[in-house]
């Protein structure tokens, strides 16, 4: 029998008192504004790649509230892609300390305030990570709008 491999990653949907969304935009290419999060580690569940990358990025201890969506994208840049997307919470008295190689710029924002650019997939995992429900989306991309970097 064949396996299939497939690459992961987790980002975290983080808002503030005011219901603006945490987004940080990219220090490399194609730097455009993302949730926090990246690829997983080997030997690493995607609850630890949520954590762990929320700290390199930004210099805080994140926890997680809840699983809110997992995403397939046949089309990513690492070839098939499996998005663990988690709504987190932040220490209040927490300071930001972002990575600058990881991290060029951050703002909490209104979702209906979005900065830009932002790719078509970002944009729905944090719709999607907004709006109430109980259970977890469930969901297959559509490919890219925008060509790939």
């Amino acid at each position: 029998m064949d396996y299939s491999r497939k690459a992961t990653g987790s980002a975290a949907v983080i808002q503030d008192a005011q219901d603006r969304v945490l987004i940080v935009r990219r220090a490399y290419l194609p730097h455009d504004w993302i949730l926090p999060g990246g690829n997983a580690a080997p030997d690493e569940s995607p609850a630890e790649t949520v954590l762990r990358e929320v700290q390199e990025e930004l210099g805080v201890t994140a926890r997680i509230l809840a699983l809110v969506g997992v995403y397939y994208q046949a089309d990513h840049r690492a070839g098939e892609f499996i998005h663990f997307v988690f709504r987190c919470s932040l220490d209040g008295a927490a300071a930001l300390r972002p990575d600058p190689s990881e991290v060029a710029d951050y703002g909490w924002y209104a979702a209906d305030a979005l900065p830009q650019p932002m790719s078509d997939s970002t944009h729905r995992r944090l719709t999607d990570a907004l709006k109430p429900t109980e259970f977890v989306q469930v969901v297959t991309l559509p490919p890219r709008s925008e060509p790939p970097v």
